[in-house]
């Protein structure tokens, strides 16, 4: 199971421990350096969000690599095709006849390689046969416009692991995991409120009017299983983004420019930033989730000691280290946004009890223990999307 997802493990600082407080965690089995990278890992199963595929951040339907050149996806979220980029021998090039479609849906993949993956693994059964009112297609719709970002990635990931355990003949081992660190934790998932409990209902009796003379995904969709499917996504489902346009940017960050140059580029680069703002926010990235065997150990700290970061320009996660850490130390992440870690330990702790199902007892939130439990006017954020910076 390891060798299939792909996890670069050989000479990592690292291993998995029981934590008294947390449960199963990750720690450094020897000293470990800021910025040394840790581990590389691919996802059991990922997904793009539904709404991005619908408004064209066209990507790899397996590894969600951008599939647009950096002055197409500018000139798209600007809405402006006369736009251009400076110093454009500097953008990552596109491939475009590497790209390979799948026979049936005709759904989009960066490589034959990803294509062939894709159709072993889970893409076979599911595929809607480029059928425009396939059930699957309808139950998108659906679901579509029930949920905005990151909820509507909930289907396609259901979809996909429902492909991945026909393919197999049995779901996967993993996924035990998975549950019985929610079981642990309680239903209380914001997902599992009265209000959204009816739209679960829906989505489950969909899945079973298409798949349910299967007897392995009768299984997966009994009520109870399926209500856990869904938090376990949201509990542990790991944010993916890509983008050409950020790839060509960190790109010129190298370039050795005069102080006056990178200057001026700097501000070039910013109106691009300003007129992309203007139509789509802060939506630039095709966006996604992703289960991770091995990062789904990394606990939460409000005062974490690495990072995820996706260097390859698709789902391959590297974790990175924030600052020197000592052998014996739990790795830990943020689950919270950068503005969300710089708000009250009381916003705090509330976010991911309602997101996480836990209350945070990390080193900073006990030493912040005598804090007053109120949040201020400044730090009143949506707790599905975070506070705005």
């Amino acid at each position: 199971m390891m060798e299939q997802l792909k996890i670069t493990l050989a000479g990592a600082p690292c291993a998995p421990f029981v934590s008294e407080l947390s449960g199963v965690g990750l720690r450094a089995t020897q000293k470990i350096v800021t910025q040394r990278k840790l581990f590389r890992e691919e996802p059991i199963i990922g997904g793009q969000y539904s709404w991005g595929i619908v408004y064209g951040y066209e990507a790899c339907h397996h590894c969600l690599k951008s599939l647009e050149t950096p002055v197409g996806m500018v000139q798209r979220l600007s809405k402006d095709k006369e736009l251009t980029l400076p110093i454009a021998d500097h953008m990552p090039s596109v491939d475009v006849s590497s790209f390979a479609f799948c026979p049936g849906c005709k759904v989009m993949f960066c490589s034959d390689a990803c294509l062939k993956t894709a159709l072993a693994q889970y893409h076979t059964p599911v595929c809607t046969n480029g059928e425009p009112d396939h059930p699957l297609v309808k139950l998108d719709e659906l679901w579509r416009n029930m949920h905005y970002p990151p909820e509507t990635t909930s289907l396609v990931m259901i979809i996909k692991i429902i492909g991945l355990s026909i393919t197999s003949g049995k779901i996967p081992e993993i996924f035990g995991e998975f549950y019985q660190a929610f079981e642990n934790r309680g239903n209380t998932h914001k997902v599992l409120k009265p209000e959204f409990i009816s739209q679960l209902d829906l989505l489950r009796d969909g899945l079973l009017q298409i798949f349910g003379s299967n007897s392995l995904v009768q299984q997966l969709l009994l009520r109870e299983n399926f209500i856990s499917l869904i938090a376990l996504i949201g509990m542990n489902g790991q944010g993916i983004g890509t983008s050409s346009f950020a790839d060509y940017c960190k790109r010129l960050e190298h370039l050795p420019l005069t102080k006056d140059d990178k200057d001026n580029l700097d501000r070039r680069i910013e109106v691009l930033y300003d007129k992309i703002d203007e139509e789509v926010g802060r939506f630039t990235d095709v966006e996604g989730t992703g289960l991770y065997a091995l990062q789904s150990k990394l606990n939460h700290s409000c005062d974490p000691n690495v990072q995820i970061v996706f260097s390859s320009s698709n789902h391959e996660l590297s974790v990175e280290a924030l600052r020197d850490i000592p052998e014996g130390e739990e790795l830990c992440i943020s689950y919270l946004s950068c503005c969300q870690l710089e708000s009250s330990r009381h916003s705090r702790r509330k976010f991911l009890l309602e997101n996480y199902l836990f209350e945070c007892e990390c080193g900073k939130c006990r030493a912040q223990i005598n804090d007053p439990d109120v949040t201020s006017d400044e730090e009143e954020y949506d707790s599905d999307e975070g506070m705005e910076c």
